[in-house]
């Protein structure tokens, strides 16, 4: 997820009226996941792909983006249990079975809300472009006209800005991170999980990240998918903490992999003024509680601390939410608001 504070600077803001539209109700949303680990060196691309999808989006160098697209090496699949020998003919033909898009995308299909959010959000990035572009970049009030975060406007009650802005991307870069990284692993999530409870958890992780983020730093125009990313990881961790005592050997190898994520995530989130910060970990925040509080495991492999895990989450993201509504909306600053004209009637800004 990307932001922009400087260059509003330069706009000429419409002055707002003495009273003021107050809404201190956002419909609140419950959502569920828990996700499967996979190989270390999966993981590790993994995270890479996400921590690449909010620095690049940001206007960063070129070359550091592409270094970390060339970092993004794609696994080996996962090979079936051993079969029994092979004639000379089928042996020679078995290879043929791995395709290049079943490595970088497993479980590719295109019949799953993964697949149609992420065409939507190219949709969303094209008519960006269409309605005012700079150096082949959607320009801000482009973003602002069609939902971009910005505090002033979220509290005079447009509250649609906290979903929008994760269908909005900056730039090309931004935009391709993000979706590689979500359909990277967001086909075997939705196919483990259903396209229902996936659904809820992508969008809830989304306005969570997006609300936290508003609620700490109403003054930025933010846009960007990274929240729900950054939400999946979130899950990620969850699962890996409720099913402990049940990973036997694969401890170790998990734990190398959640110490590199978390770094690699920091460091990239934090390389760049630019990088909505708290809208990242904000994301990776409620995929980590809602997993918790919607987890199903079987009484006989649930850990001692189970239900009250479940109650502990359920209280925290209850006080989250009503404390950043309250901050957003009830508390939010006054203004300004940009004057960006109508998406019929864009103003025509060099920027």
């Amino acid at each position: 997820m990307c932001r922009s504070k400087e260059a509003w600077e330069h706009f000429i803001f419409v002055p707002l009226p003495q009273s003021r539209v107050k809404t201190s109700i956002v419909p609140r949303v419950q959502h569920r996941r828990v996700d499967e680990s996979s190989t270390a060196l999966q993981d590790a691309v993994m995270a890479l792909g996400l921590a690449g999808a909010g620095a690049v989006g940001t206007m960063l160098a070129p070359s550091a983006a592409f270094m970390k697209l060339a970092m993004m090496v794609p696994p080996p699949p996962s090979l079936p249990p051993p079969a029994p020998p092979l004639s000379a003919a089928t042996a020679i033909a078995t290879p043929q079975q791995f395709s290049l898009l079943d490595t970088l995308l497993p479980n590719f299909n295109t019949d799953t809300f993964i697949w149609r959010v992420s065409m939507l959000q190219i949709t969303e990035y094209v008519g960006s472009l269409l309605l005012g572009s700079a150096y082949g970049s959607p320009k801000l009030c482009s973003l602002y006209l069609l939902g971009a975060s910005w505090g002033p406007a979220i509290a005079q009650g447009a509250v649609w800005r906290l979903m929008l802005p994760m269908m909005l991307h900056a730039n090309a870069l931004h935009i391709f991170f993000n979706l590689f990284f979500q359909m990277r692993i967001g086909f075997d999530m939705e196919k483990q999980f259903g396209r229902r409870k996936f659904c809820l958890l992508y969008m809830f992780c989304g306005f969570l990240g997006n609300l936290i983020s508003v609620a700490v730093d109403p003054m930025k125009l933010a846009v960007g998918a990274s929240t729900s990313g950054f939400g999946l990881l979130g899950v990620w961790a969850a699962e890996v903490l409720l099913t402990w005592d049940l990973l036997g050997e694969s401890r170790s190898r998990i734990f190398l992999w959640f110490a590199f994520m978390c770094t690699s995530c920091i460091m990239m989130s934090t390389i760049s003024p630019n990088v909505d910060f708290v809208g990242h970990f904000a994301g990776m925040l409620a995929g980590f509680l809602l997993a918790i509080i919607l987890a199903d495991m079987q009484e006989e492999h649930q850990p001692p601390w189970y239900n009250k895990a479940k109650l502990t989450a359920k209280n925290v993201t209850a006080l989250i939410v009503i404390l950043s509504l309250v901050r957003a909306i009830t508390l939010g600053p006054d203004g300004p608001i940009p004057y960006c004209g109508t998406i019929f009637h864009p103003r025509r800004l060099p920027f």
